[in-house]
Protein backbone atom coordinates (compact mmCIF):
# COMPACT_ATOMS: atom_id res chain seq x y z
CA UNK A 1 0.00 0.00 0.00
CA UNK A 2 1.09 3.34 -1.41
CA UNK A 3 1.82 5.78 1.48
CA UNK A 4 -0.76 9.00 0.71
CA UNK A 5 0.51 12.56 0.82
CA UNK A 6 -1.61 14.93 2.76
CA UNK A 7 -2.18 18.12 0.06
CA UNK A 8 -4.34 20.67 2.08
CA UNK A 9 -2.97 24.27 2.49
CA UNK A 10 -2.51 24.37 5.83
CA UNK A 11 -2.70 28.33 7.61
CA UNK A 12 0.42 29.41 9.32
CA UNK A 13 -0.76 31.62 12.38
CA UNK A 14 0.87 33.93 14.53
CA UNK A 15 1.95 31.83 17.56
CA UNK A 16 2.30 28.71 15.59
CA UNK A 17 5.33 27.02 17.14
CA UNK A 18 6.35 23.87 16.23
CA UNK A 19 8.37 21.59 18.31
CA UNK A 20 11.70 19.33 17.95
CA UNK A 21 12.39 17.16 20.82
CA UNK A 22 15.94 15.50 20.79
CA UNK A 23 16.60 12.40 22.77
CA UNK A 24 20.36 11.98 24.15
CA UNK A 25 22.54 9.93 26.14
CA UNK A 26 25.36 10.87 27.81
CA UNK A 27 28.15 9.97 30.23
CA UNK A 28 29.89 12.78 32.37
CA UNK A 29 33.48 11.92 33.58
CA UNK A 30 35.80 12.98 36.68
CA UNK A 31 37.30 15.44 34.90
CA UNK A 32 34.29 17.32 33.70
CA UNK A 33 34.31 15.82 29.98
CA UNK A 34 31.03 15.23 28.88
CA UNK A 35 30.47 12.80 26.07
CA UNK A 36 26.58 12.95 24.28
CA UNK A 37 25.04 11.02 21.54
CA UNK A 38 22.06 10.63 20.28
CA UNK A 39 19.75 8.04 21.38
CA UNK A 40 18.62 5.47 18.55
CA UNK A 41 18.97 5.98 14.96
CA UNK A 42 16.08 8.92 15.11
CA UNK A 43 16.91 10.79 18.17
CA UNK A 44 14.80 14.03 17.18
CA UNK A 45 11.05 14.23 16.37
CA UNK A 46 8.68 16.99 15.60
CA UNK A 47 5.35 18.09 16.75
CA UNK A 48 3.02 20.79 14.57
CA UNK A 49 -0.07 22.28 14.81
CA UNK A 50 -2.44 22.43 11.80
CA UNK A 51 -4.89 24.62 11.29
CA UNK A 52 -7.15 24.37 8.28
CA UNK A 53 -10.12 26.31 7.18
CA UNK A 54 -12.59 26.05 3.83
CA UNK A 55 -16.06 24.61 2.47
CA UNK A 56 -17.31 22.17 4.35
CA UNK A 57 -17.09 19.26 1.72
CA UNK A 58 -13.33 20.21 1.68
CA UNK A 59 -12.92 19.96 5.24
CA UNK A 60 -14.41 17.09 5.73
CA UNK A 61 -12.40 15.34 3.37
CA UNK A 62 -9.58 16.19 5.58
CA UNK A 63 -10.86 15.40 8.71
CA UNK A 64 -11.24 12.02 7.37
CA UNK A 65 -7.46 11.93 6.14
CA UNK A 66 -6.86 13.54 9.87
CA UNK A 67 -8.92 9.99 11.65
CA UNK A 68 -7.75 7.84 9.20
CA UNK A 69 -3.98 8.96 10.05
CA UNK A 70 -3.84 8.35 13.55
CA UNK A 71 -2.21 4.89 13.15
CA UNK A 72 -0.42 4.85 9.72
CA UNK A 73 1.79 7.65 8.28
CA UNK A 74 1.65 10.04 5.51
CA UNK A 75 3.66 12.43 3.84
CA UNK A 76 4.04 16.05 4.99
CA UNK A 77 6.15 19.14 4.12
CA UNK A 78 6.82 21.03 7.65
CA UNK A 79 6.56 24.77 7.62
CA UNK A 80 10.41 24.47 7.63
CA UNK A 81 11.02 22.55 4.73
CA UNK A 82 11.77 19.60 6.38
CA UNK A 83 9.62 16.66 4.32
CA UNK A 84 9.28 13.32 5.95
CA UNK A 85 7.12 11.09 7.72
CA UNK A 86 3.93 12.39 10.18
CA UNK A 87 1.22 10.76 11.59
CA UNK A 88 -2.43 12.73 13.80
CA UNK A 89 -1.72 12.63 17.24
CA UNK A 90 -5.02 10.07 18.17
CA UNK A 91 -6.62 12.92 20.83
CA UNK A 92 -5.19 16.15 18.88
CA UNK A 93 -8.23 16.05 16.03
CA UNK A 94 -11.05 18.97 16.96
CA UNK A 95 -14.01 20.97 14.57
CA UNK A 96 -15.27 23.91 14.73
CA UNK A 97 -18.43 24.72 12.29
CA UNK A 98 -17.95 28.17 11.28
CA UNK A 99 -20.75 28.19 9.61
CA UNK A 100 -23.49 26.26 7.38
CA UNK A 101 -20.99 25.66 4.58
CA UNK A 102 -17.29 26.76 6.61
CA UNK A 103 -15.36 24.70 8.75
CA UNK A 104 -12.14 24.83 10.30
CA UNK A 105 -10.22 21.61 12.07
CA UNK A 106 -7.70 21.79 14.30
CA UNK A 107 -4.77 18.24 14.64
CA UNK A 108 -1.11 18.36 15.92
CA UNK A 109 1.34 16.35 13.83
CA UNK A 110 3.86 14.22 15.26
CA UNK A 111 6.94 12.77 13.00
CA UNK A 112 6.57 8.71 12.41
CA UNK A 113 9.44 6.82 11.24
CA UNK A 114 9.37 4.27 8.43
CA UNK A 115 9.85 0.60 10.09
Amino acid sequence: MAIETFTWRTQIQAGMEGAFSLKTRSATFGDGYEQIAGEGINPEKQSWPVTLTGKKADMLQALKFFRSHVTKAFIWTSPVGDTGLFRIEAESIKSQPLSSNVLTIFATFKQAYAP
